[in-house]
């Protein structure tokens, strides 16, 4: 397995199961009884193998990437994604592609493993996260969107990853997961524990700042940063924000048995989006869907209820539309990005 991928299996949250089936799934099927009040509008193609992250059940919780794997420009034109030729590649590479459909798509990186591409507020830059050939560390890295080749390092990582960047809103910090593992040993036998935090970089001075346990950060206007933090008691993932000024946390979505991650928010700062998991009831298995929640936790309310998994969201520039990966309305449960209008 590609060491980049291994890494980013360790980037997770964990949801407790009900139901731990092998039933075939109707991936197919756009969308389901539950959903009727949504209009789905199927943005990427087949032939345009979208990278998505991959969904383990290990005994009975479910294990994903909590990174974004998609990003929309400020002004709502253009979108990035991670993107693979062929099913078996073991790298993904960054695309560029207009949001209002068709089949064109521009290649901007080339053989290295690339993850958790955003756009730049002016949006002449992207941001990933890129492991390069013979590596087995990731670093963010920053590339032109729409010309040249030249990939900025703006990290220099020595061991480890960093993943998931965002940008503030005036396009100078860069905020980002830095994983790093740890081995011990009981006899002869190893196992590996990986610890993540948030992190910052200042383009000007490249200067880097540590603020708190966690992963998936999102910029929130007025210095505060939403992000991903397990619960050491009962596992889960939940969504916390924290003020960047005073170091205050507040919570801002908790649950016992089920996991919650990548918060972004709404345009107008009122409203969170997030992932979560569905926990399974027979015949159903979990799966993960998309959740939104008011900035102060109240409004909690599941948007998605496809049986395959959706993931990755993302607030169109308005606030009146969501893009995320689905595997739905795909015969082989490929990941697709689609939209809906919200209320």
């Amino acid at each position: 397995m590609n060491k980049k991928l291994t890494f980013f299996i360790g980037l997770i949250v964990l949801s407790a199961s009900s139901c731990v089936t092998t039933r075939m799934i109707d991936y197919s099927q756009i969308s389901v009884p539950q959903e009727g009040g949504y209009q789905f509008k199927q943005i990427t193609n087949e032939d345009q193998i979208i990278w998505g992250p991959r969904v383990v059940n290990n005994g009975g919780k479910l294990q994903w990437f909590t990174g974004s794997m998609f990003d929309i420009s400020k002004d709502g034109l253009s979108l990035v994604y991670v993107g693979v030729t062929s099913a078996d590649q073991k790298e993904g590479n960054i695309y560029v592609r207009s949001t209002a459909g068709g089949r064109s798509s521009v290649q901007r990186t080339f053989g290295i493993s690339s993850t958790g591409p955003c756009f730049s507020p002016d949006g002449k830059s992207i941001c990933f996260s890129g492991t390069f050939p013979g590596e087995d560390k990731s670093n963010i890295c920053m590339i032109n969107t729409n010309e040249g080749s030249a990939i900025q390092h703006l990290t220099e990582s020595q061991s480890g990853i960093a993943a998931a960047p965002v940008f503030s809103d005036d396009g100078q910090r860069i905020f980002y997961t830095r994983g790093m593992a740890s081995t011990t040993y009981v006899g002869n036998v190893p196992t590996t524990t990986w610890t993540y935090s948030i992190w910052s970089m200042n383009k000007n001075t490249s200067i880097t700042t540590q603020y708190v346990e966690g992963s998936s950060p999102e910029f929130v206007p007025g210095e505060k940063l939403l992000f991903t933090k397990s619960n050491n008691t009962t596992g889960q993932g939940e969504i916390w924000m924290i003020d960047l000024k005073s170091g205050q946390e507040t919570l801002i979505m908790r649950d016992n048995v089920r996991g919650f991650s990548t918060p972004k928010i709404s345009p107008d700062g009122k409203r969170v989006l997030c992932v979560g998991s569905t926990i399974g009831v027979k015949p159903s298995e979990s799966n993960l869907n998309i959740f939104m929640v008011n900035i102060d936790g109240t409004g909690f309310q599941q948007l998605t209820f496809h049986p395959g998994n959706d993931n990755s969201p993302c607030w169109a520039p308005d606030g009146k539309s969501i893009y995320f990966l689905s595997q739905r309305g795909n015969p082989k449960g490929s990941y697709n990005i689609w939209s809906i209008d919200v209320k």
